[in-house]
């Protein structure tokens, strides 16, 4: 292995930003990417595709080709992977495994995992655990998942997720629990819980798995993905993929309209072409981090914040290839509200009280953590508060633990009350598993009238609605939004507790138009041959949100099942 192939997890967070940014801006300086077709000259070096006259940002023009005098090197493969993310890495092992020459260009130091839920349907894990689902079932929860994104999205694609899943998770968790013969860290399958609904409408589905024992996966606060992907790196290596660590991908390279290869430049800032002899898969993440493709594409989104890690790069690469936008014309956000998660460490809703800034009730407290974090962006100032008591931390309506036969979060109520007072007493940030940091404003007050106070609130009003609130709770019913009585929880046992509640927009997912095998496709659904996508590029798949009813669906479908899938396609039959 040489150095440019070192597999490590040492890099810091904010090593990884700035590492993002320096990219960021570096992409910019140079043009960022560009995809085009050479009619003239034999060597298919690139060239400008016709582009509108008018443009109304920068990155909308193709830069400049990259002469063919200033390439230092050529390397020739089956097939080219750029991005050495989740998507990226089973795509090319998937590709090696099956006989494929296969190169990973990835611009960082190493490979970056972010989060750790992976939603998989009937895979052994799910069968072991007595959750499989029936061909009725599966029926049933897609129809109502692709109603949630009003059907603007690509059934094709959903039900290959559905049929194949299963499949793609049994070769990852036979890879991961047995990486040590590679170098890798043997990890623990573990199925997380999920939030059941009786009333069957915003309950989560079973088929979220994370990968626990790693050095960076020890419990909920921690980054379980960022071990699969160094498992998967190792993997890759031992199999024989070439791993091109420090190399930035800047233009795609077209011959006869079809896509042929992407130049890169490697540590030492000289240009290296890469040949692709049967396609080139773009797996190069989201593109929340610029602020014009957001404006241009998603606007509303903003009002939830700049959110993503990485500008799009890919995405420029693939549309100056001749790429379209999604179907829909709107690539999806991933939006929701992480502090709920300091009240129970889990990714779920909060079911106690809501109010606005105004000290209002405005909702059903009963919802996804999407769907909820959603709702605070019609609040004044984009934010509201959630009210509870010490009695929360017995409430049986939520667990307290995270996983089906996994590691519990807490053992007891005193342990969820000392997790409440230590935040309460940080009153500062929490890391979200490797995706950044939220702001925590948790506060604590022997009364309501000063937990009120300290919340900032109108006093009067807040009041009332908690006593309004309360007399639901007694009654039974819920006369404002009509909550199910099991949860309606009263605010009466003190010490009690509140905190400010912020939509937090972590990614965005799409923006790419593919077909089911991947292949990217122009505006006329017209397939450009040689291209493809996977992760979160892969348009059509969400719609209005990114909803969290399948929590790890993008990393369970467009980066597993769909790269997995991909590189054997590629290998196999292209």
């Amino acid at each position: 292995m040489n150095q440019n192939q070192k597999i490590t997890s040492g890099i810091s967070r904010r090593d990884f930003l700035k590492g993002a940014a320096a990219s960021a801006v570096g992409f910019a300086a140079a043009g960022l990417l560009t995809g085009c077709e050479n009619q003239t000259a034999p060597s298919a070096s690139p060239c400008p595709e016709a582009i509108a006259p008018t443009t109304q940002f920068a990155w909308e023009t193709a830069p400049d080709p990259i002469p063919d005098d200033q390439i230092k090197a050529t390397v020739e493969s089956d097939i080219v992977v750029v991005g050495g993310g989740f998507s990226g890495l089973c795509c090319a092992l998937s590709a090696r495994e099956a006989g494929a020459e296969v190169v990973l260009i990835e611009r960082m130091r190493q490979v970056i995992g972010r989060g750790g839920s992976i939603f998989a349907i009937n895979s052994k894990l799910t069968r072991e655990k007595g959750y499989a689902l029936s061909e009725e079932e599966i029926s049933k929860i897609y129809k109502r998942m692709m109603g949630y994104h009003s059907y603007r999205i690509d059934g094709s694609k959903w039900m290959l997720h559905a049929k194949r899943s299963g499949e793609a998770m049994d070769w990852l968790i036979d890879h991961m629990t047995s990486a040590s013969q590679v170098g890798g860290h043997d990890l623990t399958p573990v199925m997380e819980h999920w939030y059941s609904d009786p009333e069957d409408v915003n309950g989560e589905f079973p088929g979220t798995h994370e990968f626990l024992g790693g050095p960076n996966g020890k419990g909920p606060d921690d980054n379980p993905q960022q071990d699969v992907c160094d498992n998967m790196a190792a993997y890759c290596a031992q199999a024989g993929v070439d791993m091109r660590y420090e190399n930035a991908a800047k233009q795609l390279v077209k011959e006869k309209g079809r896509v042929i290869g992407v130049i890169c430049t490697n540590a030492d800032n000289e240009y290296v072409k890469y040949i692709a002899r049967k396609g080139v898969v773009m797996a190069t993440g989201d593109f929340g981090a610029d602020a014009e493709m957001l404006e241009k594409y998603i606007p509303w989104a903003l009002q939830a914040g700049r959110g993503g890690i990485w500008e799009g790069s890919g995405h420029k690469m693939s549309y100056w290839a001749g790429a379209a936008v999604d179907k829909s014309e709107t690539p999806t956000p991933m939006i929701f509200c992480f502090q709920w998660r300091s009240i129970t460490r889990q990714v779920r809703a909060f079911q106690g009280l809501m109010v606005n800034s105004d000290g209002v009730r405005y909702t059903n407290e009963d919802n996804v953590i999407s769907h909820g974090g959603l709702s605070l962006m019609h609040e004044k100032g984009h934010h509201a508060y959630a009210i509870w008591d010490r009695a929360y931390a017995s409430e049986p309506q939520w667990q307290n633990h995270r996983y089906v036969d996994g590691p519990k979060v807490f053992e007891n109520e005193q342990e969820v009350i000392e997790y409440w007072d230590e935040i309460v007493a940080s009153s500062g940030t929490i890391e979200m598993n490797g995706s950044g940091s939220i702001d925590v404003k948790m506060v604590k007050a022997g009364t309501l009238e000063e937990l009120v106070e300290k919340l900032g609130l109108p006093k009067e009003t807040t009041l009332a609605t908690i006593e309004r609130y309360n007399g639901y709770c007694e009654q039974g019913v819920d006369e404002e939004f009509y909550k199910r009585k099991e949860l309606l929880l009263p605010i009466k046992t003190g010490p009690f507790y509140g905190i400010q509640c912020t939509p937090w927009f972590l990614s965005t997912v799409g923006g790419i138009r593919c077909n089911d095998h991947m292949q990217v496709m122009n505006a006329e659904n017209e397939v450009i041959e040689g291209l493809y996508c996977v992760g979160s590029m892969v348009g059509d798949m969400y719609c209005n949100c990114y909803s969290t009813h399948f929590p790890g669906h993008n990393l369970g479908a467009t980066c597993l099942t769909f790269g997995y899938l991909t590189g054997k396609y590629l290998a196999e039959e292209a």
